[in-house]
C-alpha cells in the first residue's frame, strides 16, 4: 500500500518560485533592484528617459541614440486611440474609480477574435503597442476625471511629456519632465513575482490576448495591498494637520496596530532601493513652504517613527511612502497616481508575457490543499433533508 504525501503549503506563495526571468531582480536583503543587470539608481538619472528603458527591457541591453529613437518613433506611431475606445474611457470615468475606468478602457484594445496563439510572432509589435497606447489611456481618463475636453498627444511629445501634460493641462518643464521619466522608469518593472505580474504571466500562459492580460493586471494593481499603496498614503498624510503633530498621530496609529500605507514589503528587508531615488527627486521637485512640502515633512517623521518601532522586524519604508509626495508635486491629482504606476508597469506585463511565450509557455495549474469533508459522502435526496 502507498501513500502519497499532501504537498507542504507556502500561504501567498512565499519562497515559490514561479518562473525564470532575466528582466528584474529584487534582491531583498541587500536592499537592491537592477533592470537587466543595470541599479536602478544608475537608470534613474537625469539623461534617463522611459523610451529608454522599454528598448533596455526588450532587448537586454542599454540602447544607443538610434535605437532610443525608434523605439519613440514606434511609441509615438502606435499611441492612437479610435474615437470609440476615447469614449468609453471618458465615459466610465465618470462612472467609477479610475482604475476601474482604465481596467475596462483597457479591454476594448484588444481585437474582435481571440485566438492569439496563431499570432505569437505579433508578441512584442502587440506588447509595445499596449504601452503606447496605455499611456494616452491614462491622459485621457485624467482630463474626463478632472472635467476637462479631450485634449490629445502632440506629435511631438515623448511618452512621459504626454501622459504629464495630459494629466495637468500644462507644458511640463524639463525638471518635471525628467522626475516623470523618472517616476515611469522606477514602476515599469519588479521581478515576475509581484502581484500584478504574476497575474499577467498567469493570463498570458492561457495563450489570452495581449490586451486581456493586460485588463487583468490592471485588476491586480488596483488593490491597496499593490499599486493602490501610493494613494492610500498621501491622503494618510493629509489627515493628520500640521507637521508639527503627525509624530503623536503616527505613534498613536502603531500602538492601535494600525497598518501605515506605504511601510514594509513582502520581499525587501531593508529600505526599498525606489524609496531612496524618489526621495532624491523629492529634494529636487517639491517647492519649499507649499502643502506639498508639509506632507512630504509628515511623511519623514513616519518614516522616522515607523523605522524606530518596527524596523526590528524588517519593516522599512517602500517605494509608495514617498511617490505620492512627488506625483502630487508635479501636479497629478491623486486619484491618478495608480493609473499612472499601470501605464509604467505595462511594460513590465508586456516584456513579461513575451518571456513567457518564449519559456514555452506551460500552462499554470498549481496544486491546491483540500481540506474539506473527506469524500465521498453519501447523497441525501432533497425530500430526506431535514
Amino acid at each position: 500500500m502507498t501513500t502519497s504525501t499532501p504537498p507542504s503549503f507556502s500561504p501567498g506563495l512565499e519562497g515559490v518560485p514561479i518562473g525564470e526571468s532575466s528582466l528584474s531582480l529584487v534582491e531583498g536583503q541587500a536592499g537592491r533592484l537592477s533592470y537587466r543587470g543595470y541599479s536602478i539608481e544608475d537608470i534613474t538619472g537625469p539623461e534617463n528617459t522611459f523610451e529608454e528603458i522599454v528598448a533596455l527591457l526588450y532587448d537586454g541591453e542599454l540602447p544607443g541614440a538610434s535605437r532610443i529613437a525608434a523605439v519613440d518613433a514606434e511609441l509615438k506611431a502606435k499611441r492612437g486611440l479610435t474615437p470609440q475606445q476615447i469614449e468609453v474611457v471618458r465615459m466610465t470615468a465618470k462612472m467609477t474609480h479610475p482604475m476601474f475606468a482604465l481596467q475596462a478602457a483597457a479591454a476594448t484594445l484588444g481585437p474582435m477574435d481571440n485566438d492569439f496563439e496563431p499570432k505569437m510572432a505579433t508578441v512584442e509589435d502587440r506588447g509595445m503597442a499596449a504601452i503606447a497606447k496605455m499611456g494616452h489611456l491614462v491622459g485621457a481618463l485624467a482630463q474626463a476625471f478632472q472635467d476637462r475636453p479631450y485634449d490629445p498627444p502632440k506629435p511631438e511629445e515623448s511618452h512621459a511629456e504626454m501622459i504629464l501634460r495630459m494629466i495637468t493641462g500644462q507644458k511640463p518643464s524639463a525638471l518635471h519632465l525628467r522626475v516623470m521619466n523618472a517616476l515611469l522608469i522606477l514602476q515599469a518593472d519588479h521581478s515576475a513575482g509581484n502581484a500584478s505580474t504574476f497575474t499577467s504571466r498567469v493570463v498570458a500562459s492561457t495563450k489570452a490576448e495581449p490586451e486581456a492580460v493586460l485588463s487583468s493586471a490592471i485588476g491586480a494593481l488596483s488593490g491597496p495591498a499593490h499599486g493602490g499603496a501610493n494613494e492610500q498614503s498621501l491622503r494618510l498624510f493629509e489627515t493628520m494637520g500640521a507637521p508639527e503633530g503627525a509624530k503623536a498621530k503616527i505613534e498613536k496609529m502603531l500602538e492601535d496596530h494600525f497598518r501605515i500605507p506605504g511601510f514594509g514589503h513582502r520581499v525587501y528587508h531593508v529600505k526599498d532601493p525606489r524609496s531612496k531615488v524618489i526621495q532624491s527627486l523629492a529634494s529636487e521637485v517639491i517647492e519649499s513652504g507649499s502643502r506639498v512640502s508639509e506632507l512630504y515633512s509628515i511623511a519623514l517623521t513616519v518614516e522616522d517613527v515607523a523605522t524606530e518601532r518596527l524596523g526590528h522586524r524588517g519593516l522599512f519604508p517602500n517605494v509608495d511612502l514617498f511617490s505620492g509626495c512627488v506625483f502630487a508635486a508635479v501636479g497629478i491629482p491623486t486619484d491618478i497616481f495608480t493609473p499612472i504606476f499601470a501605464a509604467s508597469r505595462t511594460l513590465g506585463w508586456m516584456a513579461n508575457m513575451k518571456e513567457q511565450w518564449e519559456s514555452g509557455n506551460r500552462l499554470f495549474r498549481p496544486a491546491q490543499i483540500y481540506v474539506g469533508n473527506p469524500p465521498p459522502k453519501d447523497y441525501i435526496p432533497r425530500s430526506a433533508r431535514s
